[in-house]
């Protein structure tokens, strides 16, 4: 029998995947039946939109045992489960003696990914009780909670879906040629990788192109299907799409003109938010994975300095939101009191001294206009009035008592209307969402949206928030940062424009339940179609003086140009729960967008609970990517073979040599590297002891190496599990 120890099970960098795992090994757990050493215990299967179901997954696809805990599994989950080799314990998890019958004792790792909160709380305790040495790993929706829990239970790891999630939504919903970027740790100077989509237009090889940038995804014109990592010396077409990764100053050793590549730095912000400088290269994990979506101390422009409204942004949105509180209505009340007063004025001056023996001497415009005003507001007449006039001025005097006066009524009641609904209307978000332009509408207020709206602000993008619960517990938190709030279906099309939905330059839809949010992104975009397509045809119709010349609505909604581009089209971003729900939505309505946040998330509970670094996740199409760090294990297959005859199916962004080969030692690689790179450079570089950022297909990897791979999620898992030692992997 195994038994891992509490300082192996927390995991130390030394420890590798390898050497706390062993795989199928029978052990008996005294009172608990049989039950595998190594395993690792997942509570909560069927909670946090598949969570705990993508982590089993994960997991056996890594070859590491699972129990699962969970006693409210549908029977769909259960037989998925089963099918995978899963053995479940279908009781609720807050006992000691179920705790004991999952065999914690010998467990490498617990992970808890429960619905709610209280639940985790309630589980994680009586982790602790029955088993103090053995890995936690928690997720908490509540950062204070999370941070409370963390501070109170020194073995448990504690993690935030949301958070975690959040910044890959945020990147999705920001229009730029950067799809992603991450660092290799949190300090302020450190190197900064960006994941970069760009249209071929001309034909050659990628490395004539684009050198010793790594490509990750090619997928052909008219392809479904990308390719994964293919090779450098890939011949490139017109109409390809080609994702790439690199270092930002490769890109600029290129010269290659990206557009958005000053997003990259913020992107890579947002997964180290708050932390700069507080973790060194070669730590264990990311500094504070909760962290990642947190806000920081106000919204941030593009260029990361803070965004200051200036004073003609102010008076834009005064003059909008008061013409928006003008409608036709209030206008022509108002303009009939003006009509009255102008006339009533103009009539007095001209024809009051003649035709009425009371009159003053002197009496002349700012008089009449004195009289008309004290006539249609009804306060008496204490110096000018119709007694001594003759009987035709006495009938206006009449007409304009009685007209002037109901205009008045009028206004007033318009003016008290807007005093009382602007109150209303400023709880529900409405009049602020009014003068919002080029913003992202964000549907559902969620711990997921929460995490994407802060994201957003700090970005530097305006976001407007429809949510259909009113006693949403996140609103208060939206209000706070000044995020206008709809309150409302966001399936529904007025509500739709009630967010300002004609000037949304992005709608995401980040509710839990995923064909909720497909029929709001479908309601969306024909929404906006109908409303774009109706302007441009009022614009192309004024233009033309009634008539349609050279430009006809598109079905986008934008303006067809020369070339049939589209401009202006709504960008949509969605939130889905099943994974294979991704290819259905692209192959029927168009959708690249798909998302999966236990999908994104499910990487970081994994590398946790096996001992390995997650730095990052992202969407390629729609292909989950991993960023990893790991080291080379004595023993393991990594050791020997080139990076060519490794064939891993993953690309090494960087390698790290061991302390004991720095400068030349019993493994030095220099000699085996491509032949078309530079050599002495990379000499340098390994004598100095920094990464070699340009490890090429002829690169020999040595125990204590530490590795930056790439790659999507099975293929890294499956490196992870080559890497262990053959005694483990054979038992």
């Amino acid at each position: 029998m195994l038994t891992v120890s509490g300082d192996s099970a927390r995991g130390s960098r030394e420890t590798s995947v390898g050497a706390a795992t062993s795989l199928g090994v029978a052990a008996q757990d005294e009172g608990a039946g049989d039950v595998t050493a190594g395993h690792v215990i997942v509570a909560g299967l069927g909670g946090l939109g598949g969570l705990g179901l993508r982590l089993a997954e994960q997991l056996r696809d890594s070859g590491v045992a699972v129990v699962g805990l969970d006693d409210r599994l549908p029977s769909v989950a259960r037989r998925r489960m089963e099918r995978l080799g899963v053995r479940l314990v279908l009781e609720r998890p807050h006992a000691p003696e179920v705790l004991r019958e999952a065999g914690i004792t010998a467990a490498l790792a617990v992970v808890v990914c429960h619905e709610t909160d209280l639940e985790t709380l309630q589980t994680a305790l009586v982790v602790v009780d029955t088993a103090p040495d053995v890995r936690l790993v928690v997720n908490v929706n509540n950062a204070q909670l999370g941070d409370q829990l963390a501070d109170a239970l020194g073995q448990a790891r504690v993690l935030n879906l949301a958070e975690l999630a959040g910044p890959s939504f945020v990147e999705a919903c920001v229009r730029s040629d950067v799809t992603h970027a991450f660092t290799m740790d949190a300090r302020l100077d450190a190197e900064v990788f960006a994941v970069i989509e760009e249209e071929i237009t001309g034909r050659g090889a990628f490395r004539t192109r684009y050198g010793d940038l790594t490509p990750i995804s090619l997928r052909r014109s008219g392809a479904r299907e990308a390719e994964v990592c293919p090779p450098r010396d890939t011949p490139l077409r017109p109409g390809d799409r080609l994702t790439v990764i690199g270092r930002l100053a490769e890109f600029d050793e290129r010269g290659m003109d990206v557009s958005g590549l000053h997003d990259a730095r913020l992107f890579a912000a947002l997964g180290h938010a708050d932390d700069a400088g507080s973790a060194a290269p070669g730590s264990l994990a990311r500094a504070s994975p909760r962290s990642a979506a947190r806000p920081s101390a106000g919204p941030r422009s593009r260029a990361g300095l803070p965004a200051r409204r200036g004073a003609l942004a102010r008076l834009r949105e005064i003059r909008l939101s008061i013409r928006g509180e003008l409608d036709r209505p209030f206008q022509l009340a108002i303009a009939a009191v003006l009509s009255i007063m102008i006339t009533s004025t103009v009539v007095l001056s001209l024809t009051y001294t003649d035709n009425n023996s009371a009159a003053p001497p002197g009496f002349g415009p700012l008089e009449a206009l004195y009289l008309t005003v004290e006539t249609m507001v009804t306060v008496g007449y204490g110096d000018f009035n119709f007694g001594a006039a003759d009987h035709w001025l006495q009938v206006f005097g009449i007409a304009l008592m009685l007209f002037g006066a109901l205009s008045i009524a009028v206004v007033y009641a318009f003016i008290t209307n807007v005093i009382i609904s602007r109150r209303l209307e400023r709880a529900l978000g409405r009049g602020r969402a009014r003068a919002v332009r080029g913003h992202v509408v964000l549907c559902g207020l969620g711990s997921v949206g929460v995490a994407t709206m802060d994201g957003l602000l700090r970005a530097g993008r305006q976001v407007v928030v429809i949510e259909r619960d009113e006693n949403n517990r996140y609103l208060p938190v939206a209000r706070e940062r000044g995020v206008p709030v709809i309150i409302g279906d966001a399936t529904v099309r007025s509500t739709l424009l009630e967010a300002g939905l004609a000037h949304a330059t992005t709608l995401a839809a980040l509710t839990s339940d995923g064909l909720a949010n497909l029929e709001a992104v479908l309601s969306a975009r024909e929404a906006y179609k109908e409303v774009r397509g109706a302007r441009a045809a009022r614009e192309n119709s004024r233009r033309a003086g009634g008539r349609s010349y050279g430009r006809t609505p598109v079905a986008g909604g934008g303006e067809a140009v020369a070339g049939g581009r589209n401009r202006g089209d709504l960008r949509v971003v969605l939130r889905i729960v099943e994974t294979t729900m991704a290819d259905e939505v692209e192959r029927r309505f168009g959708i690249h967008t798909a998302r999966s946040a236990s999908d994104l998330a499910t990487p970081y509970f994994v590398g946790v609970a096996l001992g390995y670094d997650v730095l990052s996740t992202f969407y390629v199409d729609r292909t989950p990517f991993l960023v990893a760090r790991m080291t080379v294990s004595d023993g393991g297959q990594l050791v020997g073979p080139t990076l060519r005859e490794l064939a891993t199916g993953t690309r090494v962004l960087a390698v790290h040599p061991a302390a004991d080969r720095v400068g030349g030692g019993q493994c030095d690689a220099d000699a085996d590297l491509d032949a078309d790179l530079d050599a002495d450079l990379d000499a340098d570089l390994d004598a100095q002891g920094a990464p070699n950022y340009r490890p090429g297909r002829h690169t020999r990897l040595c125990p204590g190496d530490e590795l930056l791979v790439v790659g999507p999620v099975s293929r890294i898992v499956h490196m992870v599990r080559r890497n262990q030692p053959h005694r483990d992997r054979d038992q």
